[in-house]
């Protein structure tokens, strides 16, 4: 699965068994052992925001799968693929869940430095209270959305 930094800097990962390994911003494939490490430190999974913003972008990739499959089924680099695309849309929204999650903790402690001027999160707190690198993008997503169930739950009070 290909990772990329959400800066400008590359993003290094140490295991303690001594292995690292470097995230540059335009992306590179992160084996297994490294994938934890990576999101806890906040890189971001490519290609998720693609697949999972567009059901017709996932029908295409199951489509060109299935195509590249021999004739007796499925091969299992395609559903290693599939598993791959799978499991990074669950890391992607257990992700977002955590974003929401430390966002709602930002609310509930009522710190003016918490949020700038204009009312958006401030990623250095957002940073503290989720325990990882959020990019900016990523938390407008989440702040729009964690609005949008609030109006909700305001409206369905009233």
């Amino acid at each position: 699965m290909k990772f990329r930094s959400p800066g400008s800097q590359a993003l290094h990962i140490a295991l303690l068994s001594g292995h690292t390994l470097a995230i540059p911003p335009e992306g590179v494939d992160v084996p297994a052992e490294f994938r934890r490490e990576a999101i806890a430190k906040g890189a971001e999974p490519m290609a998720i925001e693609s697949i999972q913003e567009s059901p017709a972008a996932m029908a295409a990739l199951a489509v060109m799968l299935a195509q590249s499959a021999p004739a007796g089924g499925a091969s299992a680099g395609s559903a290693g693929a599939l598993d791959d695309a799978a499991a990074a849309a669950a890391a992607a929204e257990k992700r977002k869940a955590m974003i929401k999650d430390a966002l709602k903790a930002m609310l509930a402690g009522n710190n003016e430095a918490d949020f700038t001027a204009d009312g958006k999160p401030n990623l250095n707190s957002l940073k503290k209270v989720a325990g990882f690198n959020v990019a900016r993008g990523e938390t407008d997503d989440a702040w729009a959305e964690l609005q949008a169930e609030l109006d909700d739950e305001e409206a369905g009070q009233q």
